[in-house]
């Protein structure tokens, strides 16, 4: 009885989502499709660029280690500062 209540009830959710899905596709092809693909062109979205270092990777790792050694969190800054 439980399982087919939630079956029930997640079909009313997916037809009620699919039908707004559609309204507002509609509206936006409509309403302004220049518009929308100047806001799909301009997404303010990360780039991330990858350059080759002069460095060989086991420098790298070496950087990598040496920061580890030294390495304190926030919180342990914070009980220095607070100690003196």
């Amino acid at each position: 009885m439980n399982v087919q209540k939630f079956i029930a009830a997640a079909a009313v959710f997916v037809a009620a989502g699919s039908a707004f899905a559609a309204d507002a596709s509609v509206a936006a092809t409509v309403a302004a499709p220049v518009a929308a693909s100047a806001i799909a062109s301009n997404l303010n979205l990360p780039s991330v660029t990858v350059t080759k270092s002069g460095q060989s990777r086991a420098e790298v790792k070496a950087q990598a280690v040496e920061f580890v050694k030294h390495y304190k969190t926030a919180l342990t800054v914070q009980l220095e500062q607070s100690r003196n």
